[in-house]
């Protein structure tokens, strides 16, 4: 399926009113189901990345080091955010290319081919239906 197959696809179900009630709540679960794996993937990041807390380690602490360490685990957990997102969009924008590698950034496609793609790329229009 290319994208303006899809995107065809979303816009005429958008002015239907019983589908565009049904297309939204798919893209509500779509967004949802994305969102999980996002979170996944971090989750998964983290455990494989876990630290010895700041309260434990042999060192004398003071305030200001643990201040610091906070800081630096924020950034670190940020980061691991950032590229669970990049990771699972990527994923997402190469599905339909069987040559993606997430290592190697001339591997990546157009990302044309999806309909997940196409629900997520095109917001609901509840104004035009009159819902508030």
């Amino acid at each position: 399926m290319t994208r303006d197959e899809a995107m065809a696809i979303v816009a005429r179900a958008a002015q239907d009113k019983y589908l565009a009630q049904e297309l939204d709540h798919l893209r509500e679960k779509c967004c949802r189901f994305v969102d999980d794996i996002m979170h996944r993937v971090n989750r998964e990041m983290a455990d494989q990345d876990q630290r010895t807390p700041a309260l434990l380690q042999a060192d004398a602490c003071d305030v200001l080091s643990l201040r610091n360490a906070a800081r630096g685990r924020e950034k670190i957990a940020q980061q691991r955010r950032e590229l669970a997102e990049a990771m699972v969009i990527g994923a997402l924008f190469n599905s339909d290319n069987p040559d993606w590698n997430p290592l190697n950034p001339d591997s990546r496609g157009t990302g044309q081919g999806s309909l997940l793609l196409a629900l997520l790329q095109t917001p609901p229009d509840i104004a035009r239906r009159g819902e508030f």
